[in-house]
């Protein structure tokens, strides 16, 4: 590869010398664009866009140069040439091609925002490239072809809608059908509006449900105990992590093993709380960080002198939790 850059590289530059100048590049594009591209553009209104969208390490193989042009109906386009110094053809070029389009498109996408600019609607790239090997191309042309027996569903994928998947308060939508997917959408959709004790009897039902359908496993019982830490941490407030874990032993399923419930126990039963739980949570949460750090502490090893050291919890606090750990 480093020969081939070396020999590369005048050939480089000579290409960017001619189709860098308006009048070779908009003669090059008369000859060469589509019929139905050129009564698109004005050929007259172009303007070099300066950079390059190739890989470093791929300069020496590709040439790339891109006009921004005026389209008929006042919109914005770009015109980008990609010219291959590959003495055989690349048979991957039109998946190559599309992904310089679309780098394309990203710069336009960044720089509208960094200018405070709608970056919609997008422009229409239409890329050409330019090919000078030893044999006649003979490389795949339609990008669809590259994908085998999945052309036809990759064409719809194209041309059709995106797939989404919408969990947001206002879709409304029943997530109980997603089974165990269905705390993991619960949790994202209830995160943003900060409403996760409102809405526990829903969750409750959800794992209800999970646990006729299939067998609650462990690792089940260890992803509630992610959930419930994740669900903590987006609360801002001690009252608010507080009411939530006085719901979570009200309404969840008390049965679940070391799940949520009992991850509460665990991580709150310790001096730093204001109140203690007995069959509930009453008062605020506080220290939560300080106790979880000193749990995977204390599962390490860790002395309590160390431990508190690193927390600044107390050495009774601490023992109380690696007794309520280890038992």
């Amino acid at each position: 590869m480093a020969d081939v850059s070396i020999e590369r590289r005048p050939h480089d530059e000579f290409v960017k010398s001619m189709l860098q100048e308006e009048p070779m590049a908009r003669d090059f594009f008369e000859s060469n664009l589509p019929s139905g591209m050129l009564n698109l553009v004005k050929l007259d209104k172009m303007q070099l866009v300066p950079g390059t969208f190739v890989d470093k390490q791929l300069r020496a193989l590709y040439t790339d140069i891109l006009y921004k042009v005026e389209m008929k109906d006042g919109s914005e386009g770009y015109l980008f040439l990609l010219v291959e110094h590959y003495s055989t053809a690349d048979p991957t070029m039109a998946f190559r091609t599309l992904n310089y389009v679309m780098r394309v498109l990203d710069r336009h996408v960044k720089e509208s925002k960094n200018a405070d600019r709608n970056p919609l609607p997008l422009p229409y790239v239409f890329p050409i490239v330019y090919y000078n090997g030893e044999k006649a191309y003979k490389g795949e042309r339609c990008l669809f072809n590259l994908f085998g027996e999945h052309k036809e569903r990759v064409m719809q994928l194209f041309n059709g809608s995106l797939n989404l998947v919408d969990i947001s308060a206002e879709a409304g939508k029943d997530l109980r059908g997603q089974k165990r997917a269905s705390l993991l959408s619960w949790c994202m959709r209830h995160s943003m509006l900060r409403e996760f004790s409102s809405h526990l009897a829903e969750l409750g039902q959800y794992i209800d449900d999970l646990r006729m359908i299939s067998a609650w496993t462990e690792a089940d019982g260890d992803r509630a105990q992610v959930m419930l830490e994740y669900m903590l941490r987006s609360l801002s407030t001690s009252a608010d992590r507080g009411a939530l874990i006085e719901a979570v032993y009200n309404t969840l399923p008390s049965e679940m093993g070391d799940t949520m419930a009992t991850f509460a126990e665990r991580v709150f039963e310790e001096g730093k709380l204001e109140g203690k739980v007995e069959g509930k949570v009453e008062g605020k949460l506080e220290g939560f960080e300080e106790t979880l750090e000193a749990i995977n502490l204390i599962e390490n090893g860790w002395s309590n002198q160390a431990i508190s050291e690193q927390t600044g919890l107390s050495l009774t606090a601490i023992e109380k939790l690696r007794r309520k750990i280890t038992h």
